[in-house]
């Protein structure tokens, strides 16, 4: 694919088979204008503390500025913008940005700064650093190793999209069905018609449905071919989505769309990007206040949708309550300096393997790192169903203080990094299974590994693969060879 977003860049390396190794520092590939500045976002920030430009304040304008330089500085990891764009390490940054830099900004307005507020974001520039680091080490050495050849690849098979379209509409009507039987009612009381006994993963098998849809998507952007048969499953898609009143269902699909416009059509700016979020915020606000009254009720929707008309702030004043990631991060923080919640030592990274097993079964299964928080923060929200995430950097904390967050900031690197390399791969099963998981690594680093992420991530991988292994049985993908 062309690029037409260029930037400068460093060290630029030969990555083919016959090219000479290297040594490791010399493979790392860094973009000169936002390593630059990065290190006058540093610089400024660094004299302004010295001369304590800011008063009082002064501290805290020192964490944010050191933050905001280690997200240039990841930033800068990305040579080619369009590489960088709705990448994983994208989504990492987007989340920095608004649940941290303009949160603690609304803090610092609204007077609230405290020492545990500079603290958490100085955890932040300590997670970002490992971040950097690890990714920058395992980009550097993908890139200097020989490219594999690969002989072969998975493909639909000639006439299978209808056959694939008839499969992917019964187990998005099996999804409806189920959804149904919850009863009605908010979300809150739907969760617990449909997660209570260990039944939760009966609820998640509809998940095939748009694994068969992301297959059928992908094959029609890479090959601009079935668009008929891709429109039918979207519509399907979209009508489960409605009638749950899923917010992230209709925000994925827009994602997923602009990624494989990006990658196999033409290079998308950031400008772009923003201007395609924008009716998503408003749309995040409308399900989110309309799932409040009733799931799936077009009342409900209606309702909503007189109350945000008539008043137009409540946009952005449920918009910005949705940041609640760094205030539960600072006060879990203090709850944990003070004793009331426990040091983890490790277990929450060994009890996210044992999630899967049922309440009904195990009734003593440790908390999630997110509802462990939740029960001592907001006690009464907790009583209610409701988990508010106080990120990876708190379960990090809470299991090996400050190498655990850097532990953290390592692993999603890592993990980030072969995420890419799935998508880069530019195969149908790979590519799919990294589309499903497309907004890696938000959802992990907002509930921690001990959350119902991991937990759904490992389900729907195992879905993935036997789902592949059926098809193949069937008929319906075919194994082509590809030249070496």
């Amino acid at each position: 694919m062309p690029n037409t977003l260029n930037s400068p860049s460093l060290s630029v390396p030969d990555t083919s088979a016959t090219a000479p190794r290297r040594r490791l520092t010399n493979r790392v590939v860094l973009d000169a204008g936002f390593l630059l500045i990065a290190w006058i976002t540093l610089a400024v920030t660094l004299v302004a503390r010295l001369f304590e430009v800011g008063g009082e304040d002064a501290e805290f304008l020192l964490a944010l500025g050191m933050l905001c330089s280690a997200m240039f500085m990841v930033r800068a990891l990305y040579a080619r913008a369009d590489r960088f764009m709705l990448s994983p390490t994208f989504w990492l940054l987007v989340t920095f940005f608004f649940y941290f830099v303009l949160k603690s900004l609304d803090w610092w307005a609204k007077d609230l700064v405290t020492p545990t507020l500079v603290e958490a974001l100085w955890l932040c520039s300590l997670f970002l650093a490992a971040y950097g680091v690890v990714y920058a080490v395992t980009d550097a050495r993908l890139r200097g190793a020989a490219v594999r050849a690969h002989r072969g690849e998975q493909v639909i098979a000639p006439g299978a999209s209808w056959t694939l379209l008839a499969v992917c509409s019964v187990f998005k009507l099996v999804g409806i069905a189920l959804f149904a039987s919850a009863g009605g009612g908010d979300v809150l009381e739907v969760a617990a018609a449909t997660q209570n006994a260990g039944a939760a993963y009966l609820y998640r098998l509809p998940a095939i449905g748009n694994i068969i849809f992301l297959a059928l998507l992908f094959d029609s952007f890479k090959n601009n071919r079935n668009w008929n048969i891709t429109l039918l499953a979207l519509a399907l898609y979209l009508l489960e989505a409605v009638l749950s009143t899923s917010r992230l269902a209709l925000i994925m699909v827009v994602m997923w769309s602009a990624f494989l416009y990006h990658r196999y059509r033409h290079p998308i700016s950031l400008m772009r990007v923003a201007l395609i979020s924008l009716p998503l915020v408003l749309v995040l606000v409308l399900f989110g206040y309309a799932r409040n009254i009733e799931v799936g009720s077009v009342s409900a929707y209606a309702e909503a949708a007189a109350a945000l008309a008539a008043e137009p702030m409540l946009i952005s004043d449920l918009f910005m309550q949705r940041m609640d990631m760094l205030p539960e991060l600072v006060a879990a923080l203090d709850l944990q300096r003070a004793g009331t919640l426990p040091e983890l030592h490790g277990a929450s990274y060994v009890y996210a393997f044992l999630h899967a097993v049922p309440r009904s079964i195990w009734e003593s299964k440790p908390l999630l790192t997110a509802a462990l928080a939740t029960s001592e923060t907001h006690p009464a929200s907790f009583a209610d169903g409701v988990n508010i995430f106080p990120s990876i950097i708190f379960e990090g904390v809470m299991n090996l203080s400050y190498a655990g967050v850097a532990l953290s900031g390592a692993l999603i690197a890592f993990l980030c990094r072969q995420l890419e390399r799935a998508i880069e791969a530019d195969r149908l099963v790979p590519s799919v299974w990294a589309l499903s998981q497309l907004t890696f690594p938000m959802a992990l680093f907002n509930e921690g590994v001990h959350s119902n992420y991991t937990g759904n991530l490992l389900y729907v991988t195992a879905l993935t693969a036997l789902l592949y292994k059926a098809l193949k049985a069937g008929g319906l993908i075919q194994r082509r060879r590809t030249p070496a």
